[in-house]
């Protein structure tokens, strides 16, 4: 899946770069984004350390300070597959928090921000919460999140972007306390 994932991103990007044209972007207003890719987590449990290649997916949605800076709140999720207490189910690596994406070139960009790191679970894998109570357990704790990106298409009022995204989370879990980074590559695409 990882190699699919890659080769997807990579046509993509020689696509699109070869298709650019000469408007300019506007970014003004409100913004939305969402991306999706593959990611990787590393996680250290206090019995065990993990390390699980699985999809990445992210939200955004702010608005634009002026036209190289924008305030955001982002969700970014990290599937893993997680063995603990109970059955082995997808989970969530992820962090919800407030961020500053900085365009430093036209078509480059840094996003940082710091919130909530979060262990949930993933909706497409829950199954009898009513009789197993952890199906549905969330844990949270610190969470720290940054990425560089490119945007590989501008039209005039959206753009579509390559990223490299690396997330920290610190959280206390049912097991005790768990940490762990994840770094994903993503494609994306953000309306202003």
């Amino acid at each position: 899946m990882k190699k699919i994932v890659i080769t997807i991103l990579l046509s993509s990007f020689s696509i699109l770069s070869y298709a650019q044209n000469e408007q300019t972007i506007t970014r003004k207003g409100f913004v939305f984004g969402t991306s999706i890719g593959v990611s990787n987590s590393i996680q250290s449990f206090p019995n065990k350390s993990q390390n699980d290649t699985d999809f990445g997916l992210d939200l955004k949605l702010g608005y634009m300070i002026k036209p190289t800076l924008a305030i955001l709140l982002t969700s970014n999720v990290s599937g893993y597959d997680y063995s603990g207490i109970g059955r082995t189910r997808k989970r969530d690596f992820g962090v919800l928090a407030p961020a500053v994406q900085y365009w430093f070139k036209e078509r480059f960009w840094l996003l940082g921000g710091i919130g909530l790191g979060l262990d949930a679970p993933v909706f497409f894998d829950i199954k009898d919460p009513e009789i197993n109570k952890e199906e549905t357990e969330y844990h949270s704790g610190l969470g720290i999140v940054g990425a560089i990106g490119y945007d590989i298409y501008q039209g005039k009022k959206f753009a579509i972007d390559l990223k490299a995204r690396m997330t920290y989370r610190n959280v206390n879990t049912t097991e005790g306390k768990t940490s762990g980074i994840s770094p994903a590559l993503l494609i994306g695409i953000n309306f202003y």
